[in-house]
């Protein structure tokens, strides 16, 4: 299957910030369209190619619904892959300060200042997505990505707090 470009695919312009009525309908209209169901009885590579349609329908649909992915999505269309290690094209890294502070906030969790951390880190993580946002909107696509990538630490850390505190209970 090749990739697509998800907003083409699902008639948007290619933006973060998007209509999500026009998505929804988009999605729909499509989806109905080329569902497999509607190619029951034709050869095997006209079923194939409406299963893989679908199939990049419905990953479209969920990546440009969800605004973190559909920010990280751009980015990747604007040639840096978060998830990529390729030191040309992919996620950048973070700064040594930003490590440091990571561990300071580590240190303060241990210390027991898990609600005043959490907070601190859900506010840093949506001012992170926030700021990549605007980013994508002035072009800056490594702007972006250097917040993004930060967001994905942010959330990281959240998630080992929800860990550690469903351990405990």
């Amino acid at each position: 299957m090749t990739d697509a470009d998800y907003f083409g695919l699902l008639g948007l312009e290619r933006r973060w910030q998007l209509d999500r009525g026009a998505l929804e309908g988009n999605y729909l209209e499509r989806s109905k369209a080329s569902h497999p169901d509607g190619f029951v009885g034709q050869d095997s590579g006209a079923q194939r190619a409406a299963m893989e349609r679908s199939s990049q329908l419905n990953q479209g649909y969920r990546i440009l619904r969800d605004p973190v992915l559909r920010a990280e999505y751009l980015v990747k269309l604007g040639g840096i892959d978060l998830d990529s290690s390729d030191p040309r094209t992919g996620a950048p890294r973070p700064t040594q300060e930003f490590l440091i502070e990571m561990i300071e906030l580590r240190e303060r969790l241990a210390e027991g200042e898990a609600a005043a951390v959490r907070e601190e880190i859900e506010a840093r993580a949506e001012q992170s997505l926030d700021a990549g946002i605007a980013a994508l909107a002035r072009g800056e696509v490594a702007v972006a990505a250097r917040e993004l990538v930060a967001r994905r630490y942010f959330q990281r850390f959240l998630d080992e707090v929800d860990a550690s505190e469903e351990r405990r209970s």
